[in-house]
């Protein structure tokens, strides 16, 4: 945050401004640009996160309280892709355009990464938290791409992730809250073990994972749409994610 408050003086001194939308149709200088893009976009790395930068993460919502891991999720990754959107693409179109690639690898890395990591937990919180990682990295190809598909999905798939992956640490607290455990091996299957909170895991495990007719596979498909339009190979990593994403949420059951 402090290397973006200094990008931010930065761009002052060389526009005279603060004000975004003049900004946006103000010729900054390439070097300047350059320089500013990159303060701000690790700042909302850290931030949304983006992988590298998402190991915070995972640690914040095993040992967060249900509530805090719901507001978490629910709005306060929002954040850093929130500015992506709003100042870092619009505000240095130049340096955005030059470091959309990558930007776009870090994400396919991090939808696949998180997918890979999450399919190993037996936490099932921890489940849940590495899975913020990979739907984040949908929310930035989306924001890369810049083009409406992905953008519109990706706003859409902000809302998505909230409802989705807050509604699943909520089942998780309150199969904490139950059996005071959060290892799959403890309950042997959720089935099993709790088949009321299993449905209703179930239904929000399935919009987390893109079913189709659910909330979470018009963000994700819309977002691919527009990866492809931009570079179809990212969006090809980005289809192996959700392939993933319906192996881990299923192994919880």
């Amino acid at each position: 945050s402090a290397l973006m408050v200094v990008a931010i003086l930065i761009v002052y001194y060389s526009t005279g401004t603060f004000d975004i939308m003049k900004l946006q149709s103000t010729v900054i200088p390439p070097a300047v640009q350059t320089w500013a893009f990159l303060a701000f976009a690790l700042a909302f790395a850290v931030k949304t996160p983006l992988f590298p930068f998402h190991t915070w993460l995972p640690d914040a919502h095993v040992q967060a309280p249900t509530a805090g891991s719901i507001i978490l999720a629910g709005v306060l990754l929002k954040m850093g892709t929130y500015g992506y959107l709003r100042l870092a693409m619009p505000v240095f179109p130049q340096a955005a355009e030059q470091f959309g690639p990558l930007l776009a690898i870090l994400a396919c890395v991090g939808i696949l990464y998180g997918a890979l990591v999450a399919l190993m937990q037996k936490d099932i919180k921890s489940l849940v938290a590495y899975s913020s990682v990979a739907h984040l990295g949908y929310v930035m190809l989306g924001v890369i791409a810049m083009n409406a598909q992905g953008v519109s999905g990706s706003v859409l798939q902000m809302v998505n992730h909230g409802l989705s992956t807050g509604a699943l640490f909520l089942m998780v607290g309150l199969l904490y809250e139950r059996r005071h455990t959060r290892m799959l091996d403890d309950f042997g299957g959720l089935w099993a073990s709790v088949p009321v909170y299993t449905g209703l895991f179930l239904v929000v495990a399935m919009s987390s994972a893109g079913l189709p007719g659910l909330n979470g596979f018009v963000g994700e498909f819309t977002i691919m749409l527009g990866t492809y339009e931009y570079m179809p190979i990212f969006a090809v990593l980005a289809a192996a994610g959700v392939i993933l994403a319906a192996w881990y949420l299923l192994t919880a059951f």
